[in-house]
């Protein structure tokens, strides 16, 4: 780095400059003036000689040091005083003195240049310095000579007089001040007056802006800059070549001609309006409602919004350049550039597979954005698109505009096309609406409405579909969701999601998420949490799109949650109030006992004493389950007899003990060494019976046999029932662990349990009670043994019918991005996953079997096919297909999808998606990679894939 120049005052400069001009008639005045000045400068430089620093010197070789006390005005005797001797015969009579500058680094000469002084009437008036081979191996490159111009109020006239030095190793370290100007080159020479010139590597730089050539000339005076042979100017993010650039330095004002240029930027986030099918919804989640804690509500929520503060993209890959060239490129100042008969492209030098033609190509690297003008969009030479006006960002920033539109066709609502609009409200908040056109059904409007702040964060999407012309009716889907933390503990939020009809989701979108919903979430809560208590309150209620009938409202739910350690105990409490209604349409004498309305009161102390050592646990506990219930329908009919509920109660003790031991050992398998654990758990309930066949139900199921819920005292989901028990679960895992990577490669675990007595309590009359003497086996193996390789499987066993309940077994190879395997099976008996949604109807009792077959794999020359084969064996048909393939290129992308998904009805629906993408600058036809990445666990799109395919290289 160039080292720090100081000059004279300002005013002594241009006294000094006026003394070796001819001046222009001034004022005698002003002359007056100008020359007491110079000769104040003259005398200051005459009076300060004698305090030049003065080094031990050798005749003709010069330091840097003694370089930095030369001052225009100079003359030889102070030079003689300063320098020492110059290598000329006779210095007094010459006007051209020669010296040598030598630096050494650790006994060697490591750079060695010849520096002339020249002079006009005893007067140092001119510097030059020139590089002088050196025979040391220690160096293969000699650095150029240095000149620093020191920064000011008035650069123009400041930069006039500063001459130049040769740096030393004591200066490399120093920073030029802002606005400071550097000039570089093998050869330079300074005319005092005005102007400097730079040959062979030269550059000339200042804050923001480099430029390079072979020859570089500056007239500092009038600030022109004209740089000759392989010129190149480089700004932040903009790197502008050519033969020949002519500027003016300060003012950035300029031109070059035939100029190719190239930006630093990245792959834009092109934000998509995202139909209700592939939102994210809280409806399956939210049917778990009463495993829920305010945590779980803000989690869920938060997914949500997630992606409210960046746009998804259509590719998320990382650009490191785009480029183009034009006829003539107009410097207009710092920032701005304009670009005429320009080109644009991501694609890489000799690859010019698409780009924007444009007769303006405006640049502004302070905002990071480029405005075409009478631009066409060109692919493989064919224009695509023509528009009179397009402005993007090329390094990811969001901004209003027209986004690109989306092409698909589907077999329920034909061929559509969207056309959205982005609008940049700020930057914590932001909009989309978009216009699809649908040819068998109509025009449907979108909206799209986020924000993000500090404390709060939400997102609103409508879709509204007027006179359906199939259906002849308005249709709409509506998803609100808010959260808003208060402070202090305090949290809110609500989500809301409606449609007009039971046939939204399976008409008018294509994702199997979608088609099979059911309940549709609508509730608000608030929270409290501190270290201790947790608190939430909520009213819930579900939109059914069947003719089943729904979950029961909540209007509302008030939940408590506390616990505290203490030093020897741990207390915990968890009391909850719920009212519960369902709309009733019905005549009293049809009502159901699933139609009983009323309040739920529930209270759960509990106190348990764990003791914890290294080599394993036990924890006797404690606690009091209390329900109350006052009803407000509780009369019924059930096998066409009227019958009713009292007003019941109920109060059971619970009785658990968990333990656990822990032991190791250091195995080595085939020349690898592992750590194998061994991790035995014990977990026994006693709760005593009670009658709860005349209580009602309102949100509580029987919850599924898995090695969780081994471990759980009460084996219903919500609080209308409470299990009689008197069991213990047995449980053991093992574990292989990397010794040298702390990787765990295998998981093991086995569970079941036994019971001292027979099953009195069940969730209705209709469910007959369990009398085995033991719980089906439940196993579980997660094993990664080979790279690249995971495998998964879950298994539970009958022994008294010594019979398969269920089973699933996958398997995933991944041995790098874009190429991926995942096969997967699962078999349920008797349809035990459809339970819960028919009510078990004798359709229940047939097996669920399925094979899910998926993947991505490169199939060469930047091509790569992605599949899908969801298929049941038990209903002989296909659930889910999907067929596609995709090509990049490097800076675009294409790919095809078409996918076939099973309804509620015989008829399938189909839809053909059909991308391509511009190197980020825009995509064109409709955006399949939500579906891929929801179908194919573990796609990545090509165009994120590193080591892609190479065009030009292959």
């Amino acid at each position: 780095m160039p080292a720090r120049i100081y000059g004279l005052p300002k005013d002594a400069i241009c006294a000094i400059l006026s003394l070796t001009k001819n001046p222009s008639s001034p004022s005698r005045k002003t002359m007056l003036k100008t020359n007491l000045i110079a000769l104040a400068a003259i005398l200051m430089l005459v009076a300060n000689a004698s305090l030049f620093a003065m080094d031990m010197r050798q005749d003709g070789v010069v330091t840097s040091t003694m370089m930095m006390q030369l001052r225009p005005g100079v003359t030889k005797a102070q030079v003689l005083s300063i320098m020492g001797k110059p290598l000329t015969a006779n210095e007094n009579l010459a006007n051209r003195w020669d010296y040598t500058y030598q630096k050494w680094h650790e006994g060697q000469l490591i750079e060695q240049r010849r520096v002339t002084l020249e002079f006009e009437n005893d007067t140092l008036t001119r510097i030059q310095s020139e590089l002088i081979p050196v025979d040391n191996s220690i160096i293969s490159e000699q650095p150029p000579a240095v000149a620093a111009l020191p920064a000011g109020p008035d650069l123009k006239l400041e930069h006039r007089l500063q001459l130049p030095y040769v740096p030393d190793e004591t200066m490399e370290e120093a920073h030029p001040e802002p606005g400071t100007i550097v000039v570089e080159g093998d050869k330079m020479d300074f005319y005092l007056e005005r102007k400097m010139r730079s040959f062979g590597n030269a550059s000339i730089k200042k804050e923001g802006q480099a430029i390079y050539g072979d020859k570089i000339e500056y007239d500092v005076l009038n600030d022109e800059l004209h740089v000759v042979g392989n010129t190149r100017i480089e700004f932040e993010g903009l790197k502008v070549w050519g033969p020949e650039l002519r500027m003016h330095l300060y003012d950035t004002v300029g031109e070059m001609q035939q100029p190719s240029f190239e930006l630093e930027t990245r792959i834009i986030d092109i934000p998509q309006i995202s139909t209700a099918s592939t939102r994210n919804t809280l409806d399956q989640n939210y049917l778990d409602d009463d495993q829920l804690s305010s945590d779980n509500i803000d989690d869920l929520l938060s997914d949500e919004i997630e992606n409210l503060a960046t746009h998804e993209s259509t590719s998320r890959k990382e650009q490191s350049k785009s480029r183009g060239d034009a006829k003539v490129a107009l410097f207009e100042g710092e920032h701005k550039k304009v670009l005429k008969s320009a080109r644009y492209t991501t694609c890489e030098v000799d690859q010019d597979d698409w780009y924007i033609k444009a007769s303006d190509l405006e640049i502004d690297t302070y905002t990071k954005r480029a405005t075409a003008l009478n631009a066409r969009v060109e692919f493989m030479g064919v224009p695509l698109l023509y528009t009179p006006w397009i402005d993007f960002s090329y390094l990811n920033q969001r901004k209003s505009g027209l986004l690109s539109p989306t092409i698909g066709t589907t077999s329920r609502s034909g061929f559509e096309v969207q056309v959205p609009y982005y609008w940049n409200i700020s930057p914590e908040m932001d909009a989309t609406f978009g216009v699809r056109a649908l040819s068998k059904r109509g025009v449907q409007l979108q909206g799209e409405f986020r924000y993000l702040n500090e404390n709060f964060s939400g997102v609103n999407n409508a879709e509204y579909l007027p006179s359906d012309s199939i259906t002849k009716e308005d249709r709409y889907y509506v998803n609100l969701s808010h959260r808003h933390r208060f402070g202090n503990g305090w949290s809110a939020g609500y989500n809301y999601e409606k449609v007009s009809d039971d046939e939204y989701f399976s008409e008018l979108d294509t994702a199997i998420t979608a088609t099979s919903r059911v309940n549709l979430l609508q509730r608000a809560f608030v929270n409290y949490r501190d270290e201790i208590w947790n608190f939430r309150g909520l009213v819930q209620r579900y939109q059914t799109l069947n003719d089943s009938i729904g979950p029961y409202k909540k209007l509302p739910e008030l939940t408590l949650t506390g616990d505290k350690d203490w030093d020897l105990i741990r207390t915990d409490l968890y009391t909850q109030w719920v009212s519960f209604d369902r709309n009733r349409d019905r005549d009293e004498l049809t009502i159901t006992r699933r139609d009983v309305t009323g309040n739920r009161f529930t209270l759960n102390p509990s106190i348990s004493v764990p003791f914890e050592r290294p080599y394993g646990y036990i924890t006797p506990k404690l606690g009091v389950h209390y329900t109350s219930y006052d009803l407000s329908n509780e009369n019924y009919i059930q096998d066409g007899e009227a019958r009713s509920y009292d007003a019941p109660d109920r109060t059971l003790p619970i009785f658990s003990l968990d333990s656990g031991l822990y032991f190791d050992r250091d195995v080595k398998v085939v020349n690898n060494r592992y750590t194998q654990t061994l991790e035995p758990r014990l977990f026994y309930v006693y709760i005593p019976y009670k009658d709860q066949s005349m209580y009602p139900v309102f949100d509580t199921s029987e919850g599924d046999l898995n090695l969780g819920s081994l471990f759980l005292e009460n084996q219903f989901r919500g609080n209308d029932r409470v299990n009689d028990a008197n069991q213990i679960s047995l449980a053991l895992t093992t574990r292989m662990i990397d010794a040298n990577t702390g990787q765990q490669r295998l998981a093991a675990m086995i569970g079941q349990r036994f019971y001292f007595s027979d099953q009195k309590v069940t969730l209705s009359p209709d469910t007959p009670p369990r009398t085995d003497n033991s719980s089906d086996i439940v196993a579980a193996v997660t094993a990664k043994l080979v790279n690249n390789w995971n495998v998964d499987a879950g298994w539970q066993y009958n022994t008294g019918r010594s019979t398969t309940v269920k089973s699933n077994i996958g398997a995933r190879y991944n041995p790098e991005p874009g190429k991926v395997l995942n096969l997967s099976y699962r078999y349920s008996e008797g349809g035990l996953l459809r339970q819960s949604l028919c009510d078990f109807n004798d359709e229940c009792v047939e097996d669920l079997e399925q094979i899910n077959i998926s993947g991505q794999w490169p199939l060469g020359g930047g091509w790569y096919g992605m599949g899908r084969w969801n298929y049941s064996i038990s209903e002989n048909q296909p659930i889910e297909g999907l067929a596609g393939i995709e090509y990049d290129a490097g800076c675009w992308q294409a790919r095809t999808v078409l996918q076939r998904v099973s309804t509620a009805t015989a008829e399938a629906n189909y839809a053909l998606y059909f991308q391509l993408e511009l190197g980020g600058l825009t995509s064109i036809g409709s955006n399949p990679m939500r579906l891929l990445e929801r179908s194919i666990p573990g796609y990545s799109p090509s165009g994120e894939i590193t080591n892609s395919y190479d065009p030009i290289n292959e």
